[in-house]
């Protein structure tokens, strides 16, 4: 049996593991994914890690350093442009970086029929995931903006964010904001002022993400789940060097995702009961 798994910290909640395990039984695959939980990465743990593992993604905060905590890692045309790693593959002693973020967005936009090419964009944060968004909009010769806390050359601040709210059409949070354990911090936005907004795409996911509750019904809302498949899908035809198309098997990752929601959903209406009990027995 091979090993595969994604990489991040805390990883309070991942679908992952229930994608691809759901992906290598449709293909009679015998292989296993997993949490890999390090609240730090190194050149030895990260050696360990690829002896053990036939391939695993990586999600926040581990997208940009992995590439300097890995030995000679081989790295795909997109991964030197956008400088973020999401899959990781280990064959015949060596380690293989790609990055799917980019075009499972892409493929995402074509899955909602929704055409970005006109709009002008302005992504939340400037991390791994960040850059790769950037990256796939600079294909697509989008007017693109990245907004980040601290200001450089290629960002402006929340500040300048908040002076220029007429200016934007569609806003994309990558930042972990929203999603456990951080659903109580916030981002210094005015969400109401955003007259023109059309499209607010969050990374994140899960049922107690707070993000996308900030902005009017009227504006059309996406989570980061339809990203997720898309990307996932390209990772797993990376490791098994399979050719499963995403429009194919996407309605079929949707439906294992809302039913693991509606499980996640009941377990947690079950731990409410027992804390009330508890506080009358009390």
């Amino acid at each position: 049996m091979s090993n595969y798994g994604i990489l991040g910290w805390p990883l309070e909640r991942s679908y992952s593991p229930k994608v691809h395990n759901f992906l290598f039984k449709q293909l009679s695959i015998n292989s296993n994914y997993r949490l890999i939980k390090l609240n730090e990465i190194n050149n030895k743990n990260i050696e360990e890690l690829n002896k053990n593992y036939s391939g695993y993604n990586v999600t926040i905060p581990y997208k940009e350093k992995i590439i300097e905590a890995t030995k000679e890692p081989i790295l795909d045309e997109h991964v030197k442009k956008i400088g973020s790693v999401n899959t990781v593959k280990n064959q015949d002693d060596e380690t293989f970086f790609y990055n799917t973020d980019y075009s499972g967005f892409l493929y995402f936009l074509e899955i909602i029929n929704f055409d970005i090419k006109s709009k002008k964009v302005f992504i939340l944060g400037n991390g791994g995931s960040s850059k790769s968004i950037y990256y796939a909009l600079s294909l697509l010769d989008v007017e693109t903006t990245i907004v980040s806390r601290r200001n450089s050359q290629r960002t402006i601040n929340y500040d300048d964010l908040n002076k220029r709210v007429k200016d934007v059409d569609v806003l994309i949070n990558t930042t972990p904001i929203g999603m456990p354990p951080y659903e109580n911090e916030t981002l210094e936005i005015n969400y109401e002022n955003f007259d023109n907004l059309e499209f607010v795409l969050n990374l994140g996911y899960g049922l107690n993400n707070t993000f996308l509750k900030k902005f009017d019904k009227s504006i059309l809302k996406y989570d980061g789940i339809g990203i997720l498949i898309c990307q996932a899908i390209e990772s797993f035809n990376i490791w098994t060097s399979s050719n499963i198309t995403i429009p194919s098997i996407y309605d079929d990752v949707h439906r294992v995702i809302s039913d693991l929601q509606t499980d996640v959903k009941s377990l947690e209406k079950i731990d409410e009961i027992k804390k009330g009990s508890n506080e009358k027995d009390d």
